[in-house]
């Protein structure tokens, strides 16, 4: 499926153009995604020290779904729920609320917002696909619930552990999530292994290595 006509091209790793108007799961590979995901900071990066990573954020609430009793695919839902970051890369909420409100004020637009999420959908259904699970089109409104629940409550939780209690003001009020170990962040080479880790242990490591296999055959055609 396209998203829009025209081609909107990226530079891949292995040099190649990559159209990120055309979301393709034969593209996929959750080793590029780790690696990415670990060097893509959370808050934009704007606590001290080492930044939080995507990597570690997902890592650490598909454990936490899995302490609190969820299942070994639902907490796959959740390891990939940011994968799409991948590929776009990172547009913080706050930003993308400032471009929306700027294009209804000055050009008469309002369906930004609309347009970044049917991005990200798109991509979010060729990643699952290849992941071999169900795209968030797909998921029950249980799946639904709990990686938007533990996404929020993650975000509540990493704040306060980044920027102290006074942070909590920010988010709505949620439970604390079920986490193995404090929000310390990783460096993006743990945040990179512990993603991996857990992609092959919840979603398959032949799957993985699959996926990882293609993207370095391609590389070396």
């Amino acid at each position: 499926m396209r998203l829009v006509d025209e081609r909107v091209t990226t530079v891949w790793n292995d040099g190649r153009d990559i159209d990120l108007g055309s979301p393709d799961p034969e593209i996929v590979c959750f080793a590029e995604i780790g690696n990415t995901l670990s060097k893509i900071a959370r808050f934009n990066g704007r606590n001290r020290g080492v930044a939080l990573s995507v990597a570690q954020h997902c890592v650490m609430g598909a454990q936490a779904l899995i302490n609190e009793g969820a299942t070994r695919m639902e907490a796959s839902l959740f390891l990939l729920h940011d994968a799409h970051e991948w590929v776009l890369g990172d547009l913080i909420r706050p930003s993308a609320e400032l471009f929306a409100a700027a294009c209804s004020e000055l050009y008469g637009e309002t369906r930004l917002l609309d347009a970044i999420a049917a991005c990200k959908s798109a991509w979010d259904e060729a990643i699952y696909f290849a992941a071999g699970l169900p795209g968030p089109e797909a998921w029950t409104k249980r799946q639904a619930k709990l990686v938007k629940d533990m996404d929020a409550r993650m975000q509540r939780a990493e704040a306060i552990s980044l920027f102290g209690a006074a942070a909590a003001r920010k988010f709505p009020n949620s439970a604390t999530p079920k986490l193995t170990g404090a929000i310390k962040p990783w460096a993006a080479g743990k945040a990179e292994e512990q993603f991996m880790a857990m992609a092959n242990r919840l979603i398959g490591e032949e799957r993985i290595l699959d996926r990882a296999s293609l993207a370095a055959l391609r590389r070396a055609l």
